[in-house]
């Protein structure tokens, strides 16, 4: 059984990079001549993944976006799942996380029924409410920690007491879900998602947690820099740490997805793959 994090190497080191696709498919950000339908989200959705593919390490689509049509939305969501090459890792951007019982049902219907390699996950409700969805050995699970979002310091930021327990001191919440994160599950089935538009706190999470692998959305269109994920993002020690990327992916959803709206593109195709292809270029590791 190949864990995650070992398809998820062997993909950076394939395309020479650390870039996720988001795939986040706004109606009313279709290109011309997409209807604002499901029809024509599928359609656009079909492109993107074929033009957009060959230069990513992942694919991470946001689950809501199909959610909404019911369940049309979500048979639209289970084929394009099928166009993924089983060698690219296909993350469902869910932020799940419930009492036992309910993320039990959510392990079943994300990793069995949709066959997603990993997901996000809320772990407000700690790491027994959200066993089922770290336990799986082949399958992942990134904890929100620092959010890209502009309310993320609200609650993420919020001061918490010391902890001689864990050898903790008083830090904000965010660097204390870093700080538990790496004990929870069975090992090398968690990491944590980080935004871009955060670097200190990046940094200092890396320092907290220097083996897990992050998820870092927030590049591009949310204004965050490129130059510190790079720097802080990889794992320096194990499970993701010593690994091609070091466990880091990087979400790209609009600078990818969004440029075939723009004014003066004839080919929605070429305009996708250059986006995809630029992209991949901007965030290239060694190996």
């Amino acid at each position: 059984m190949n864990t995650y994090l070992e398809r998820l190497a062997a993909r950076t080191a394939a395309v020479h990079s650390v870039l996720c696709v988001g795939v986040d498919p706004a109606p009313e950000s279709l290109p011309e001549g997409f209807a604002p339908t499901l029809s024509g989200i599928e359609r656009f959705c079909e492109i993107l993944l074929a033009a957009a593919l060959p230069y990513a390490a992942a694919v991470k689509p946001n689950v809501a976006f199909f959610e909404a049509f019911g369940s049309g939305g979500i048979a639209a969501l289970e084929r394009l799942r099928g166009r993924v090459p089983t060698d690219i890792p296909f993350i469902a951007d869910v932020k799940r996380g419930d009492i036992g019982s309910t993320a039990a049902r959510q392990a079943v219907a994300l990793y069995d029924a949709l066959g997603v390699d990993a997901v996000t996950v809320n772990p407000y409700l700690g790491s027994e409410a959200i066993e089922p969805l770290l336990e799986r050995g082949d399958r992942f699970a990134y904890l929100l920690c620092r959010t890209s979002n502009p309310g993320a310091g609200e609650l993420q930021g919020l001061l918490v007491e010391a902890d001689p327990a864990i050898g903790a001191p008083a830090e904000p919440l965010y660097a204390r879900v870093a700080r538990r994160a790496q004990k929870w599950g069975p090992g090398g089935t968690v990491g944590l998602v980080v935004g871009a538009t955060a670097p200190a706190e990046l940094e200092r999470i890396r320092g907290i947690a220097p083996g897990l692998a992050l998820l870092v959305p927030g590049v591009g269109a949310q204004g965050g820099e490129v130059d510190p994920v790079l720097r802080f993002g990889p794992a320096t020690t194990a499970p993701a740490g010593g690994r091609p990327g070091g466990g880091l992916l990087v979400n790209v959803s609009r600078g990818v997805s969004g440029v075939a709206s723009k004014a003066g593109v004839t080919d929605v195709a070429e305009s996708l793959a250059a986006a995809a292809r630029e992209w991949s270029a901007r965030l290239r590791v060694q190996h």
